[in-house]
């Protein structure tokens, strides 16, 4: 299954399951990962996340004046 039939499959599970699920708060977390790494790289750590049996997690740097409490990157947990 590629990337992007992943991370469809997650967003259908989200809209599915509706606001304050956990397949809706996943969702949400791939949908900001897409915006803060770009398709291709999320795409590709859905993959490895698919066949480790991992996920996608935001990763947070230390708080500074330019990206207050934004996340930086998406990473595997």
């Amino acid at each position: 299954m590629s990337g992007k039939e992943i991370f469809d499959r997650y967003q259908l599970a989200a809209l599915k399951n509706g606001l304050g699920s956990t397949e809706f708060h996943y969702g949400n977390i791939l949908y900001q990962a897409l915006h803060i790494e770009g398709e291709e790289k999320v795409f590709q750590l859905l993959e490895l996340a698919e066949h480790t049996g991992k996920r996608i997690a935001l990763a947070y740097s230390i708080p500074s004046l330019e990206n207050g409490t934004e996340p930086d990157m998406a990473v595997l947990i």
